[in-house]
């Protein structure tokens, strides 16, 4: 088969989708021997270098140009290499394919429809629009939980084929540098507790700044908390209340590969409070690094973690503090929740998560 995927976001995001779009694109190409890829994206970018692709730019300077592009210049160039499958990796699209082309797009959650005030209006406004007839028309969606695809079923009452396939992680760096040794801040020094991902409202971060400065105060732990990831929107509420304790609260801003594999090897606990999430790759990521999680319910994460992390309603404070005095004073309590969780991460890797897809693909277009 030929199968052109328009990977968008490998150029233009930096957190979830990108890593998401990054890996499956890697793996597909290196397990797959058989059918073709052409990747289709926005800017000039080394990772495409030796493949079969084609640079579709954007135009931020010219109002509507991204309309443009999505509904004539990428189909106009999907016409002429007529692939037998399109995939879009970040929800809206494919429009306008070829009559005997495949539609496949991949849904990670439903946020902007659900959550919509932690979103900026102009993300809410086309998913609103844009979702109903996207689902309508897909030959397939791909989404990576059954609690999204629940979301799917339950807000749109799609027919369509939906399969449910899990990401991947990356294989840990064992032999990762001092966070400082790594080009980070000097104030991250161990004990710490971690916390990966966007600085935005959605990561529910003010309930473990909260939690944390209680700990602090109330039972005067040694750790730091690092706050690890991008600036996202609306935020502002976030970094007002760290600036309570801007010696032991720290943000690291984006952070290179190498960096991450640094704060996750030398972390002490890892946090995720997140109110919704599609997946939910960094408690993954922790666990693989032997790193003890404590996890949110929200959204797909109590599906993907109640097993394998201490879990707490995103709003229940009080057992966030507990499992938080839990791992730090019982040691008993932290090895098997590590031990646990180094088992459970190796089952997600983005080689099986392309194999699946592959498998898909197949079985229901070829």
């Amino acid at each position: 088969m030929h199968i052109a995927i328009i990977a968008d976001p490998i150029d233009t995001q930096t957190a979830g989708i990108h890593f998401y779009t990054k890996r499956l694109v890697e793996s597909l190409l290196k397990i797959d021997k058989v059918n073709k890829y052409t990747f289709i994206h926005p800017e000039n970018n080394s990772f495409f270098e030796k493949t079969n692709h084609y640079v579709v730019p954007r135009k931020k300077h010219i109002p509507g140009y991204e309309t443009y592009r999505r509904f004539i210049k990428i189909p106009n160039l999907l016409k002429k290499l007529n692939p037998n499958i399109i995939i879009e990796t970040s929800h809206i699209g494919p429009f306008r394919t070829p009559k005997n082309s495949k539609r496949v797009t991949i849904i990670h959650d439903l946020t902007p429809i659900i959550f919509p005030h932690f979103h900026i209006k102009h993300s809410t406004i086309v998913h609103r629009l844009a979702l109903p007839s996207i689902l309508k028309s897909a030959d397939l969606i791909i989404v990576p939980s059954q609690n999204t695809k629940n979301d799917i079923l339950r807000l749109y009452k799609t027919k369509n084929n939906i399969a449910i396939i899990p990401e991947g992680i990356t294989p840990p760096t064992f032999t990762a540098p001092l966070p400082a040794e790594a080009g980070l801040s000097s104030k991250i020094t161990k004990p710490y507790i971690l916390f990966l991902g966007t600085i935005e409202p959605r990561k529910n971060l003010e309930i473990l700044i909260e939690t944390y400065l209680d700990l602090k105060k109330n039972h005067h732990i040694p750790h730091k908390l690092v706050l690890a990831g991008g600036l996202g929107w609306k935020n502002a509420k976030i970094l007002e209340k760290a600036s309570e304790d801007k010696e032991n609260i720290i943000f690291t801003d984006y952070l290179s590969e190498d960096q991450k594999a640094s704060l996750y090897k030398h972390a002490d606990i890892f946090v995720y409070p997140s109110i919704y999430e599609g997946f939910g790759l960094p408690p993954l990521e922790a666990m693989s690094y032997g790193i003890p999680v404590v996890c949110s319910t929200g959204g797909s994460l109590k599906e993907i973690f109640s097993k394998h992390a201490l879990m707490f309603e995103p709003d229940d404070k009080e057992t966030l503090t507990n499992h938080l005095l839990s791992l730090i004073e019982k040691p008993e309590t932290k090895n098997q929740l590590i031990k646990n969780g180094l088992e459970y991460s190796k089952q997600f890797t983005w080689e099986l998560t392309a194999k699946k897809v592959i498998e898909v693909l197949s079985n229901n277009f070829s």
